[in-house]
């Protein structure tokens, strides 16, 4: 009767170990869920290998011993990951047809960005979203206007709506010319050039626009690539007979469902993906490419410039792909684009705070200097940009 007994719970276990995983892999009840849903199928293949007899018995507890495995590798990945810091907010961003994601709705949004060791906050700040879903950035509403593209930086990640470095090159020009914040957190050439082919701004930019500014630095390459895991939505393209062409999401069907689970597995995160993160030389001349597809369609669409603000990356990051900064800067003047160095390197070795600590996102301080850089070059070199301070 004991025997019985114990053969039917064996048979029970089967359906509950089933359920389990299957909850765990849907609900994702804590991060290191998949080290749980590894676990459970161990124990799965175990309760089998114990019901069976022969050959299949034997294929099973191969596969039960390959379990067991991955389960101790996925427990060590999560000892050795180090801590990642989190926002208190993530629900203002969704995902978009057009450009993979945007603000969700107009509203003021809290973000706070804490240590991973003390918990302690590293900026605590509030992002206000304005009815046209681009951040607030406070300016002229009349006139020819000046659009800025790009990723956090642009944006503002980490300071207040005052301390974007939009606004504070509006400040610059005492507010009396329209200017518009059109930059993302996470954005690059790609969301660039798309909203310029979707002519998804146009009726928020307006019929005249003066000039666009496009911040960038080889960190983007990475995105163009569609290397990371949160760009996966983002617009893909390919350079195809010497062309840039728009070939859908970064990721899409399969391919995107491979990638999510893949990503929320602490082994690939911690053995796999720093090598698949590696940029080559293809990634670097696609990011170029793209870059300067959009300057020529701003060129071509909207007949006004685009001046792209440079920041230099360290040495190493570009060493394997055989590119340094300065010839990426070179390749984009000489695709039309107006080209100007805003690392504040000279800044910086001086001891000037232009980074925020622990987050590495632009200071308030570093904002006002690079929309300095930026209204000195335009007065310098683009005359007619700017309304005079007279009018």
């Amino acid at each position: 009767m004991a025997k019985n007994s114990f053969f039917a719970l064996r048979i029970a276990l089967i359906p509950a170990l089933v359920a389990a995983f299957t909850i765990v892999e849907a609900r994702h009840f804590f991060s290191s869920f998949r080290l749980w849903t590894f676990v459970l199928i161990f124990l799965l293949l175990a309760d089998l290998v114990s019901l069976l007899r022969g050959k299949w018995r034997d294929f099973l507890l191969v596969l039960t011993s390959l379990a067991f495995g991955i389960c101790l590798i996925e427990a060590v990945a999560n000892v050795l990951e180090p801590k990642d810091s989190g926002n208190t907010r993530r629900d203002w961003a969704v995902r978009h047809p057009v450009i993979g994601w945007g603000p969700v709705r107009a509203g003021r949004f809290n973000a706070t960005k804490f240590d991973p060791d003390s918990g302690e906050a590293i900026y605590k700040t509030d992002y206000t979203i304005g009815a046209d879903l681009l951040r607030q950035t406070e300016s002229s509403e009349n006139g020819s206007t000046i659009v800025f593209f790009g990723c956090s930086y642009t944006f503002g990640d980490g300071v207040s709506d005052a301390e974007t470095l939009p606004q504070l090159f509006a400040d610059a020009l005492d507010r009396k010319q329209r200017v518009l914040n059109a930059a993302f957190t996470g954005y690059g050439p790609h969301q660039f050039l798309r909203e310029l082919e979707t002519r998804h701004l146009d009726s928020v930019i307006g019929p005249h626009p003066k000039l666009f500014i496009f911040l960038t630095f080889a960190w983007h390459v990475e995105r163009t690539a569609c290397k990371p895991h949160w760009a996966r939505h983002a617009p893909h393209y390919e350079i195809q007979n010497g062309q840039v062409v728009f070939k859908g999401n970064c990721n899409e069907g399969p391919s995107l469902w491979l990638r999510e689970w893949a990503e929320n597995t602490a082994a690939y995160r911690q053995f796999i993906k720093p090598l698949s993160q590696k940029i080559s030389r293809d990634d670097v001349e696609l990011y170029i490419r793209i870059a300067v597809a959009a300057v020529k369609l701003g060129k071509e669409k909207y007949g006004v410039p685009t001046l792209v603000p440079y920041i230099r990356a360290p040495k190493e990051y570009l060493h394997a792909t055989g590119f340094t900064d300065d010839e990426i800067l070179r390749r984009l003047q000489d695709g039309g684009a107006l080209v100007l160095d805003v690392s504040l390197a000279k800044e910086q070795s001086r001891g000037a705070r232009i980074t925020i600590p622990g987050d590495g996102h632009p200071t308030p301080y570093a904002n006002r200097l690079r929309a300095l850089l930026i209204k000195n070059y335009i007065e310098q070199r683009l005359p007619g940009v700017l309304l005079s301070m007279l009018d």
